[in-house]
């Protein structure tokens, strides 16, 4: 079993972050993420195939980032490891409807920083919303995606989680 370090995060330039230790799966997204990127610009929605890493399918979520009346995230997709950890499916629910405590957390600062500069963060330690409490830990990683190369239309994300009896999923 990986051990994550304890309350890190970092937003910065994949490269930055492909230097840290990281959790197998967030590494394994990560370079699929780079394989996929075109030359110059960051990749989109249609460059990444599910099937190109199934064994990630569980762990991996995807957000939808509305910029119109303001900005908004909803759920495009969650995986079952992730369903599972929220004890619910929220795919096609906004983030401030599911989690109400969302537009005051530091998690909304870091999403809405991802979409903003589309850089990747990462983080790893301890839960942040009070319904995860029974997880000792968890690590994920959110991918910038832009359909035009530019703009972040999506934030492809990946959680790995450890429960109070140490068990990963």
């Amino acid at each position: 079993m990986h051990a994550p370090p304890a309350n890190q995060e970092l937003s910065a330039p994949v490269e930055e972050i492909l230097g840290l230790t990281l959790h197998p799966k967030v590494r394994t997204l990560v370079d699929y993420w780079l394989s996929i990127k075109p030359a110059g610009s960051l990749p989109g929605r249609q460059h990444f195939e599910p099937l190109d890493v199934p064994a990630l399918l569980p762990n991996i979520w995807l957000i939808d980032v509305e910029r119109e009346p303001k900005l908004r995230l909803r759920y495009r997709l969650v995986g079952t490891n992730v369903a599972q950890a929220f004890d619910r499916d929220s795919t096609g629910r906004y983030l401030d409807e599911v989690h109400s405590e969302f537009l005051d957390s530091h998690i909304w600062l870091y999403m809405k920083g991802v979409v903003q500069d589309g850089m990747p963060g990462w983080r790893a330690g301890t839960p942040r919303f009070w319904h995860l409490r029974d997880y000792l830990s968890l690590e994920r990683i959110y991918l910038p995606l832009a359909s035009d190369g530019r703009e972040v239309d999506m934030i492809l994300a990946l959680t790995v989680f450890v429960d109070r009896f140490g068990n990963e999923f």
